[in-house]
């Protein structure tokens, strides 16, 4: 599962935040990102592949990402798991690069 949602929407969410072709794919450690299918398509597919310690928010893009779309939902009184999905996604749809740019750790 976690291959199929990099194959649909990696790259295509990089070139919506305007950082395509020069992204990079932040892994933190999970077990599963470091599996061997993922390891090896990302090899492939990604310009660059930076490994980040694991929960370490101070230096894991996608937790500072999290915070932010976090920070984007609380404006919203939620009252179910479909509105939750809608409301990521809204808010996911409002990330400019500048935020991205912003989160990214110089490696």
């Amino acid at each position: 599962m976690y291959l199929d949602i990099l194959k649909q929407n990696l790259k295509q969410s990089a070139e919506k935040m305007g950082i395509l072709p020069h992204y990079k794919l932040y892994l933190d450690n999970d077990p599963k990102h470091n599996a061997h299918i993922y390891t090896l398509w990302a090899l492939y597919h990604c310009p660059q592949v930076i490994r980040t310690p694991a929960q370490s928010p101070d230096l894991n893009t996608t937790e500072n990402i999290w915070g932010h779309l976090n920070n984007g939902i609380h404006k919203f009184k939620i009252s179910s798991k479909n509105e939750l999905g809608e409301k990521l996604m809204s808010e996911w749809d409002k990330i400019e690069g500048n935020v991205c740019k912003s989160c990214e750790i110089h490696a």
